[in-house]
């Protein structure tokens, strides 16, 4: 979805991503929001597969295609730990 939804934060939240799940073994409580400060329209999700798929549509748009590199950056270095940590836990 984009556009104007619920938030999770307060009517102003700022850029960023926010997922919240109100209960571990309740996934269809799963909400989660985004924007960018790149401009790109907000977008919203409810459910838990929806949740899954607006994160993973915001990281790869943050690391790949945002035009603010200070954003890029950080969404590297995020993708870089995600890495780091992977191969860790492996040993």
């Amino acid at each position: 979805m984009t556009g104007i939804g619920p938030t999770i934060c307060n009517p102003n939240p700022g850029f960023g991503l926010r997922v919240r799940l109100d209960h571990a073994k309740a996934k269809s409580l799963a909400s989660a929001d985004w924007s960018c400060p790149c401009l790109r329209p907000a977008e919203h999700a409810v459910g838990y597969d929806e949740v899954e798929q607006l994160v993973i549509r915001a990281e790869r748009h943050m690391r790949d295609e945002c035009p603010n590199e200070h954003v890029r950056a950080a969404a590297a270095m995020r993708s870089e730990r995600r890495k780091q940590h992977a191969r860790k836990r492996r040993k």
